[in-house]
């Protein structure tokens, strides 16, 4: 029976997927019984696929000092929190403010946005910028919000692997999805409209070639022991079986070869490459 080989490539990572399909089924098979989830493991389908799509969005537009910015609020007793609608206009206003200083350094903003609510009802934005002075970010989040503490600002590391954090982003909007549930967005995410959105390659493997249970190595790439995952009954993959993993780029191969070329620097072969720290 041919099954599917879906690969993506999002800036240092490579995605890949393989499955079956009941499209490409042999003439005279008969399809095993629909693996049919139930409420509870359709929310985890669905909640894995935002993590994989927001995953992909990350590593292919973003990577070694740009920022995971927090935007926070002051809470003050016997006031209310921030309100959807509120928090809406705040974001509005510090996009605007960044879109500016962007165009004045010939530079084009991106961004991930997320809002928040935390486990004792604090509101929070979440976002993903391409890099951009901290001052400046400090100063556009006072103009949009009097009422604010201090802009968080983490660097984004040098893995060019960044599905903890898409992960992160998603657990936040997926504990509120309803109106009902207090949700603050409609969408999991918001985002510019400049992002590179890569376009996953699909081929059919031929009934000749046997399905491939172990993921595949590639020169110059680690595979992301984290990502590997494998089973027979899936609902995400028509319950035929499947295999995913991630590969990731060799720090020297990436964000690190890109500074010595830059620098006009021989790499030294003495050196011992290390798997970057995941983030």
């Amino acid at each position: 029976m041919p099954y599917l080989e879906r690969i993506t490539k999002a800036g240092m990572t490579i995605e890949v997927e393989r499955y079956y399909s009941s499209r490409y089924r042999r003439k005279g098979l008969e399809r095993g019984d629909r693996v049919k989830a139930s409420r509870e493991e359709q929310k985890k389908v669905n909640r894995n696929q935002a993590e994989r799509k927001l995953r992909i969005l990350m590593n292919a537009n973003f990577g070694y000092g740009d920022y995971h910015l927090v935007l926070d609020y002051i809470r003050e007793r016997g006031k209310e929190e921030r309100s959807k609608e509120q928090m809406e206009k705040d974001i509005a206003v510090f996009l605007r403010e960044c879109r500016k200083e962007y165009r004045k350094q010939g530079k084009e903003l991106k961004y991930i946005h997320v809002m928040e609510i935390g486990s004792k009802g604090a509101r929070h934005h979440h976002m993903v910028i391409n890099k951009l002075d901290p001052e400046i970010v400090q100063r556009a989040w006072y103009k949009a919000c009097e009422q604010h503490t201090r802009v968080k600002i983490f660097p984004l590391d040098d893995s060019g692997n960044y599905g903890r954090l898409a992960a992160y982003f998603i657990k936040y909007t997926d504990a509120h999805r309803t109106e009902d549930d207090g949700a603050l967005m409609k969408k999991r995410w918001n985002c510019s409209r400049n992002l590179v959105r890569p376009v996953p390659q699909v081929r059919i493997i031929s009934s000749r070639d046997a399905f491939r249970v172990d993921p595949t190595e590639r020169k110059g790439y680690y595979i992301d022991k984290d990502s590997v995952s494998a089973g027979v009954v899936s609902p995400e993959y028509y319950g035929y079986g499947y295999l995913r993993y991630m590969l990731v780029k060799l720090p020297e191969l990436g964000a690190e070869s890109e500074r010595r070329r830059q620098n006009g620097e021989k790499r030294d072969d003495t050196e011992k490459q290390s798997v970057p720290r995941k983030s």
